[in-house]
């Protein structure tokens, strides 16, 4: 905007101080002064008294000795000088003007005296410089008089360079200042913007990374946390483990080593004897037991768990159970015996597991332990480890001990997890789950102070498929 400013300011000043050097008399000096004339009292018509006010005006304006208004029959209807209005201007320069209809200026002498304010200034013979413009309005002009000297003087103060001129250069030079300090401003305006987001883009590049470094060490301080906290859990199985080995291997040790003794005495009544003995084959099982569970952990855990799984009758599974299980009633439903269903499993290891199941809940203290065979699931699982068949033959172990704890049960079917009341290793349940896995069934656990029952759901199949499955 200053930049314009300073331009047009410039543009001004020159034209300005060309129009001061054309020469007086001549040029549009003149021409527009006359046609200014005539567009303000065009503008503003009026009587005859408002007309001699207006034409006053414009002579003080002009700064022109005399200004007047010529009606279309040669007569001055209106003038700054009283003493010409009525009079009858007949000169050839008004003719001109009037035939021709154009502007016309020379220098004449009066035919009737000028009086100005009061005083008469010009007698008539004086030589004033008159102009002549037409007023196509109303077929009159307008009759403009200059003094001969005066305009003479003007010409010599037209020459050099005008005030005016100086003062508009002057408004150009600080309008351009301006604009070049608003330019020079806005680059370096635009160079700190450039640089500050050069500088912001960095900042922004060296949060995001640090962003992106904290959440990694946040990841890795979960991590962490998570690994302490599985080795304080190992610890934690490790040191009741071998508590618990510690226990459980001592107690049927001391056992058999306090009958042995006992056995050497000659004077022990027969009756004592078999009792104790009796109590030594059991101690004996137990450890085997435990003995047992820990190697089939340590198997399956490096070589894995294998079993060949094939079509059987359901009958055929019944008769397995009854021999694996000689102090546990069985009981199969009526509708289950006349389907006569077709099993894919491996019996002898079906069997196996509802034994173990049973001696779990003997010994944590149920009385009675019994088995069920239905088609469909006896009770709404709490809790279910494997993976239920679509068709299934449902295998319940029911029995009437102390039941599961709440807060243990999520954790029943763990390695080495056991009720801090109970005895054993910890290992029944886990090794069960690995079994219950191995021939693609499920078992599931219902259990309340009345007792617990676990229910192992293995697959109904109809058409004869071998095939062979690892855990």
């Amino acid at each position: 905007m200053c930049a314009a400013g300073s331009i047009a300011a410039a543009i001004w000043a020159v034209q300005f101080q060309r129009a001061s050097d054309r020469p007086v008399g001549e040029g549009e000096l003149f021409v527009d002064e006359a046609r200014s004339v005539v567009d303000r009292l065009v503008a503003m018509p009026m009587g005859r008294d408002g007309l001699g006010d207006t034409v006053r005006h414009l002579r003080n304006d002009l700064a022109i000795e005399a200004v007047a208004v010529v009606g279309p029959d040669g007569v001055i209807d209106a003038s700054s000088a009283p003493a010409m209005e009525g009079r009858a201007l007949e000169s050839s320069l008004l003719a001109r003007a009037l035939d021709g209809g154009t502007f016309a200026a020379e220098a004449t002498p009066l035919p009737f005296p000028v009086t100005i304010d009061g005083v008469e200034e010009w007698v008539a013979g004086d030589v004033l410089y008159q102009v002549i413009q037409p007023i196509a309005a109303t077929n009159g002009a307008v009759l403009l008089l200059y003094d001969v000297s005066e305009l003479l003087e003007r010409r010599g103060r037209a020459a050099g360079i005008q005030p005016e001129t100086v003062q508009a250069l002057a408004a150009a030079a600080i309008l351009g200042g301006l604009a070049m300090l608003m330019v020079l401003g806005r680059s370096l305006a635009g160079r700190r913007f450039r640089e500050y987001e050069i500088e912001a883009g960095f900042l922004r590049t060296q949060a995001a990374q640090l962003e992106e470094h904290n959440r990694e060490l946040e990841l890795a301080r979960q991590q962490a946390e998570r690994a302490l906290s599985l080795a304080e859990e190992k610890n934690r199985i490790r040191s009741e483990f071998v508590m618990m080995i510690n226990h459980e291997l001592r107690t049927p040790l001391t056992s058999l080593v306090s009958g042995a003794q006992l056995l050497q005495s000659d004077e022990l009544p027969d009756s004592i004897a078999s009792s104790i003995v009796a109590d030594m084959i059991e101690d004996g099982r137990r450890l085997e037991e435990m003995i047992r569970q820990i190697l089939d952990v340590a198997r399956i855990e490096n070589r894995g768990l294998w079993y060949e799984l094939h079509d059987v009758a359901a009958i055929a599974l019944y008769d397995q159970i009854e021999r694996e299980l000689p102090r546990t009633p069985v009981t199969v439903a009526e509708e289950v015996l006349a389907l006569g269903p077709m099993v894919h499993t491996d019996p002898q290891t079906v069997a196996a597991l509802l034994r173990s199941l049973a001696e779990n809940a003997r010994s944590h203290g149920a009385r009675n332990v019994a088995v069920t065979v239905s088609d469909r699931p006896e009770s709404l699982p709490m809790l279910e480890v494997g993976t239920r068949p679509q068709h299934a033959l449902y295998l319940t172990v029911a029995d009437d001990g102390p039941g599961i704890r709440p807060d243990f049960l999520p954790r029943a079917f763990e390695k080495f997890e056991k009720d801090s009341f109970s005895s054993g290793t910890g290992l029944g349940l886990y090794v069960a789950k690995l079994m219950v896995e191995a021939i693609e069934g499920s078992l599931t656990v219902s259990t309340s102070e009345a007792g617990t029952r676990m229910t192992l759901a293995i697959p109904v199949v109809t058409e004869a498929t071998d095939g062979e499955v690892a855990a």
